[in-house]
């Protein structure tokens, strides 16, 4: 029965793969291999080492494999449950991931005497787990937090700052239970064996983003009454500071630091309540992440369109229609002499431009100012500025009138 899910459920991913090219999915591969060895099972035990190595790209050594074999499971093919059990048990140890039993079964396709020895061909069927979408080059980050009180508050929306600039993939490390229990039921019986496949396949982080908040102040119903009139008027107010640092793992280095106040009054409220702190820290967040970005990953032109108009790599929830910025060319890359480091780029400005149309993952910028060129590289960055208005020319003044001889009429009445 679970055979026939399996295969039901292997037949409907291949039947959607034209229609959800981005989905991840859970495939049953196979892979030949061949194997010699002194008695029948050796070679065939070899072989299947052969083909499990090229499968996972580690290399099993095949007497361990022997070794692990109980003495009375011969290789046979009617159950080969002893031989897969201890090739999962390999593979799991090559590659580090304990609760992978990728290893579905295997069929001998030849084996024959050759001289003193066997050889035998087998083919090893293998649950293969293809990852959701195309291969990035993004970072990964996972949000962390020693505040006691508002740990969840700080994880949530910095987490929420960090997917909305789509410049990380931001993991979870939160919902373990729920994690526990979808893992319970790949590894029970109402699942397909492939799936098991899913299991052991998380990703670890590049970067540590730490969030803290150094200071926070809460003033709840301030009460104060107008001597004249004997009205009482409340008001409650909240303050703080949200600080981030993102920490490479591999090194402990401190890659970027920021912080970024926050604060706000509200008459008539009793209290500020946890949605109102929520925006405040969120609005926080999205000015820090703003900067982290900016940072590390500039705004850059993409593709210049036409001498005025270009695509840059920033999209919703980066920029908005109608900002401006101001549109650099990058030059020669500066070096410490002391530190070997990398100070970027000379830039020159040479323009600014707006925010016309904005997409999922770019936006369309006019150029204000200056023009473009293809094959230069551009730096972009959000500015204050204003394009120079061309002043209106002065109204031009009326010729100063010559004088006119006098009419002889007038003339002969004067005299």
């Amino acid at each position: 029965m679970k055979a026939l899910i399996s295969a039901w459920i292997l037949a409907l991913v291949f039947g959607l793969g034209s229609l959800m090219p981005a989905a991840a999915q859970v495939t049953e591969a196979t892979v030949t291999a061949d194997g010699q060895g002194l008695s029948r099972d050796d070679a065939i035990q070899a072989a299947l080492v052969n083909a499990a190595s090229q499968a996972f790209g580690v290399r099993l050594a095949s007497q361990s494999v022997v070794q692990n074999t109980a003495v009375d499971a011969a290789v046979d093919a009617e159950d080969h449950s002893v031989l897969v059990s201890v090739l999962n048990k390999s593979v799991q140890q090559a590659l580090n991931t304990p609760q992978n039993a990728p290893i579905l079964g295997y069929d001998v396709n030849n084996v024959f005497q050759a001289g003193s020895g066997w050889e035998a061909t087998v083919t090893l069927r293998y649950a293969k787990f293809e990852r959701m979408g195309a291969d990035t080059n993004r970072r990964s980050a996972v949000v962390v937090s020693n505040n006691k009180r508002y740990r969840a508050l700080l994880i949530q929306t910095v987490g929420e700052s960090l997917v909305g600039s789509r410049r990380f993939d931001v993991l979870n490390r939160e919902n373990d239970a729920l994690f526990q229990d979808e893992k319970a039921f790949i590894a029970g019986d109402d699942a397909a064996d492939a799936e098991m496949a899913r299991l052991s396949q998380a990703s670890g982080a590049d970067y540590l983003v730490v969030a803290s908040l150094p200071s926070l102040g809460v003033s709840n119903n301030q009460r104060e009454t107008i001597a004249m009139t004997g009205e009482v008027l409340v008001k409650s107010a909240a303050s703080g500071t949200l600080q981030l640092q993102v920490i490479e793992f591999a090194s402990r280095k401190v890659k970027w630091s920021g912080s970024q106040k926050f604060g706000g009054t509200y008459p008539g409220a009793t209290s500020v309540g946890s949605a109102t702190l929520s925006r405040l820290i969120s609005g926080a967040a999205d000015k820090l992440i703003d900067r982290m970005v900016a940072a590390i990953y500039p705004i850059q032109v993409v593709k210049v369109v036409k001498a005025d108009t270009a695509i840059i790599n920033r999209g919703e929830g980066g920029v908005a229609v109608g900002e401006t910025y101001a549109v650099f060319e990058a030059g020669e890359e500066l070096i410490d002499p002391q530190s070997g480091e990398s100070l970027g780029s000379m830039e020159t400005e040479i323009g600014l431009g707006k925010i016309t149309q904005v997409k999922p993952k770019f936006a369309f910028l006019r150029m204000s100012t200056g023009a473009l060129s293809e094959g230069t590289t551009y730096i972009v960055r959000k500015t204050d500025k204003k394009p120079a208005v061309a002043a209106k020319p002065a109204p031009r003044k009326k010729a100063a009138s010559q004088p006119q001889p006098p009419d002889r009429g007038d003339v002969f009445l004067n005299n």
